[in-house]
């Protein structure tokens, strides 16, 4: 079936996977992109693009813009997560069909990782909030933890500058992850399905993935990259139970960062979602094979420069 065009409302264009995501539509050559953004913004975007400028908190800018939308796709950064609310209210009222909150990471189809995690409380509470208004429905992009942007942060338990590596349970566990560039990419073919494809994702994630990949391999393909071995590196076998327990006496004491390395190790914890190779079809979008060492020396590049 071919493609279809249809009409996009983007929050985030311009951030750092947005940017991705904005440039992927307009290389499908048939959408229509209207990009949200503040009145105070200092984004720029393609001139393809209809730019809409205003505040967020002002429902008549918001419902204007909106107005004969069939997406809203928000790609927001982590301290501009909680406009999404006004922005959801108002798609509804402006009969927007499609609502895609800012997920892009753990399977929100995963109840105990969602149940355990802090961090996705507040997903769980957007895609409540487009079903209880009863107009949009959500589609959640899934692709667990970004793979190069997570490493480059250390928030794998590899710390590259420092050759330190935390191995969860031995670092056998196979989990899916995904790149930026793939997140945006998959984004924009997700959004140029036919409407009978499309409408399957209704209220559902849509599991995009670069690697299936455990813990040890990641740390293998540094090593290659950067012509070490183990006896380079300080190597640490940790329980995921033991790191659990060790957050959560950081998290009562005030140190909020705790939260990083029980939310990542989760993800190598059986029946946690970090495994939905199962669901993901990446071959049905023509996507190439990524090439994880080319990855990774991206990821190794831009710690040195």
């Amino acid at each position: 079936m071919s493609p279809q065009g249809r009409k996009i409302a983007i929050v985030g264009g311009s951030g750092m996977l947005g940017s991705i995501t904005l440039s992927a539509l307009l290389a499908k050559n048939i959408h229509t992109i209207t990009a949200i953004t503040r009145s105070d913004s200092t984004g720029t975007f393609p001139d393809a693009c209809i730019v809409k400028k205003g505040k967020y908190d002002d429902e008549d800018f918001l419902i204007s813009a909106l107005q004969g939308q069939d997406i809203l796709l928000m790609q927001l950064g982590r301290f501009a997560m909680d406009v999404q609310a006004s922005l959801i209210r108002a798609a509804a009222k402006a009969g927007v069909e499609y609502v895609l909150p800012t997920e892009f990471g753990s399977d929100p189809e995963a109840p105990q990782m969602v149940k355990e995690q802090k961090i996705l409380w507040g997903k769980a509470e957007r895609r409540k909030l487009v079903e209880d208004l009863g107009v949009s429905s959500w589609i959640a992009v899934a692709n667990n933890p970004w793979f190069d942007w997570s490493l480059g942060q250390g928030a794998w338990a590899i710390d590259i500058k420092a050759r330190k590596a935390k191995l969860y349970n031995s670092g056998n566990t196979k989990i899916n992850t995904t790149t930026i560039k793939r997140v945006g990419e998959a984004t924009a073919e997700l959004l140029s399905l036919p409407e009978e494809e499309l409408a399957a994702y209704k209220n559902k994630a849509f599991h995009v993935s670069s690697f299936y990949i455990t813990q040890r391999e990641m740390l293998d393909s540094v090593q290659r990259v950067t012509g070490t071995t183990d006896k380079d590196w300080m190597i640490e076998n940790k329980d995921i139970d033991e790191q659990a327990k060790e957050s959560d006496e950081e998290i009562k004491k005030g140190n909020m960062m705790a939260m990083i390395p029980k939310f990542y190790s989760a993800h190598f914890r059986e029946g946690y979602g970090g495994d939905y190779n199962h669901k993901v079809n990446m071959e049905k979008f023509g996507f190439a094979k990524e090439d994880i060492d080319e990855v990774v020396k991206g990821v190794v590049a831009s710690l040195s420069s």
